[in-house]
């Protein structure tokens, strides 16, 4: 996931942990939240997870298990509240009806995204949606999401168990969402040195590269090639992926890694403002 802690890469989640960890982009997936340093949430983890102002780590609800036998230590978002059809339900005090903004966070809604074919993503974990009140999510060792009043996540592993997540952020106006994209543009874009400084730290090879591989009106897509460090991201080499997109109140992010340890068909980024596309279409429903 650059897109929640499984052994994950990040840009993860979403492991965003879109993204949203799934572990998945690395997850991609996935993000934790808190109020003061805020832990990363990176794709292969498990999609991202918020700690509350009082707390300063977030354990993972019980029966949330990691998919990932080398998984290590991961945070993830509480599960929505289920229904006896194993459906997402609308939890009380939810401002505006959780059930009804869950589009960009289906399982189906990836089956659009153009990657989807050639990795074969499936969910990995129900959807997780939670109310924010000041906690701070982390989606990498990079980039954070802060202001956020809403937060929906849903974790995938490919068919060669690569993280992914999608993640989908809703806040009080279009100028806060804004706002908030516009802070993930300026720390994503400063990823590198950022990622070559935690290399530093660990000792492992500064080798860091971060890309932006596309962007379209209110939408960047980001690739980091790097020696991960362990942590919040898997050790060894990898690249994590990170979609962000803004649209009116709510901020959509998709994560994915590709780990050099679990062949797959390599993703192509000249699909990237495609997939940027596609996500934008996605958000659109909402």
């Amino acid at each position: 996931m650059l897109m929640q802690k499984k052994s994950r890469s990040t840009f993860s989640a979403v492991s965003v942990a879109l993204a949203v960890c799934a572990a998945a982009v690395a997850t991609a997936g996935c993000g934790r939240a808190d109020t003061g340093t805020a832990p990363a949430a990176a794709a292969h983890e498990a999609p991202a997870a918020p700690q509350a102002p009082s707390s300063p780590t977030s354990a993972p609800p019980p029966d949330k298990k990691s998919a990932d036998p080398k998984a290590g230590p991961q945070s993830s978002a509480p599960s929505a509240p289920r229904s006896p059809d194993g459906k997402a339900t609308q939890g009380k005090g939810d401002p505006g009806g959780t059930a009804a903004r869950t589009v960009a966070v289906k399982p189906e809604g990836l089956a659009k995204l153009p990657v989807e074919k050639s990795l074969g993503w499936k969910p990995d974990g129900p959807l997780s949606s939670q109310e924010l009140k000041g906690q701070k999510i982390t989606l990498n060792e990079c980039a954070t999401v802060a202001g956020a009043t809403l937060w929906q996540q849903q974790g995938y592993l490919s068919s060669a168990r690569n993280a992914a997540g999608q993640q989908l952020f809703f806040f009080p106006d279009a100028a806060s969402a804004k706002g908030a994209y516009d802070r993930l543009v300026v720390d994503m874009n400063n990823c590198q040195p950022t990622s070559r400084g935690i290399q530093a730290r660990e000792g492992v090879p500064q080798d860091a590269v971060v890309s932006t591989t596309a962007t379209v009106k209110d939408g960047t897509a980001w690739s980091r090639h790097w020696t991960g460090v362990g942590g919040m991201t898997a050790r060894d080499v990898q690249t994590n992926h990170l979609y962000a997109v803004h649209q009116g109140d709510h901020l959509l992010l998709f994560q994915f890694d590709e780990l050099a340890d679990r062949p797959a068909p390599p993703h192509d980024t000249g699909t990237d403002a495609a997939v940027l596309g596609a996500l934008a279409d996605l958000g659109a429903q909402n």
